[in-house]
């Protein structure tokens, strides 16, 4: 059985930054989601949501999808102060963020099976070793919706993983793949867990080991999102493997820096 490698960091497991993101952006965000649905301004975003949703849920992963490729998304993962707030944590001045890093998230009510289990997103990034993610809300995140658990005291080294497909609300399989850490591992995060609430425009910035997970969003409102990863440029580490990070679904530079930290992995 794989052991834990410890791996401290010299960054702080979290910190928020409350208003970081102007309001203006939010309601331009939220406000183009609301057209590509086909609504207006003054509909209610979850309105929109599940009347797209009722009559062609496609339709609605169309959305999804290409919202991350509006000019309002690409604004507001390079605002200014987001970036220097990332910059000031990671301790560089150039900074790598792969686009396809940045990530569009609504976690709509009732979907249990949507959940995100505990993980470090070092796995699923592969940036340097001290990257950051900003974790961003469009909408209101706490308690009522799931929000993020997180353990700090729980996040000085890097854990073993169980790389498992996803699955859909009847459990099937589906195509791609997550790296959750061990589940023997899971139950000594829960004592000490704090659930953090988020309003529009606050940033949630974590370093690359924090244990964390979204939880289950029970409803009745839904939860939207925007998470981007911001590396140093010039780690020596990343130098050294050429920029290579997680491309594609298959956690390979995390597998072959870490073997023997992949406890499991379903084919």
């Amino acid at each position: 059985m794989a052991s834990a490698a410890s791996t401290p960091t010299a960054a702080a497991p979290f910190r928020l930054k409350r208003g970081l993101i102007a309001r203006d952006l939010i309601d331009e965000a939220t406000g183009a989601l609301k057209a590509m649905m086909g609504g207006d301004t003054a509909d209610d975003l979850d309105d929109c949501v599940d009347r797209l949703a009722a009559r062609d849920r496609s339709r609605l992963s169309a959305v999804y999808d290409a919202f991350r490729e509006t000019l309002i998304f690409r604004r507001i993962v390079t605002t200014p102060a987001l970036v220097a707030a990332a910059g000031d944590m990671v301790g560089a001045t150039r900074l790598h963020s792969p686009f396809q890093h940045c990530v569009f998230r609504m976690d709509l009510a009732g979907e249990h099976w949507r959940g995100f289990g505990w993980h470090q997103d070092y796995a699923y990034n592969m940036l340097s070793d001290r990257f950051v993610t900003a974790w961003l809300p469009l909408t209101p995140a706490g308690a009522a919706n799931g929000s993020i658990d997180v353990a700090p005291s729980q996040s000085d080294r890097v854990y073993p993983v169980e790389i498992r497909f996803k699955r859909d609300q009847d459990g099937r399989r589906r195509g791609t793949r997550d790296a959750f850490i061990a589940e023997r591992l899971q139950p000594s995060f829960e004592a000490g867990t704090e659930k953090l609430a988020l309003e529009p425009g606050d940033a949630a910035l974590f370093n690359s080991r924090l244990v964390h997970r979204s939880g289950f969003n029970p409803g009745p409102r839904h939860r939207y999102s925007i998470q981007v990863r911001f590396g140093d440029l010039l780690a020596p580490e990343v130098i050294g493997r050429g920029w290579a990070n997680r491309r594609s679904d298959g956690f390979d530079t995390f597998k072959a820096l870490h073997p023997h930290l992949v406890e499991y992995e379903e084919v």
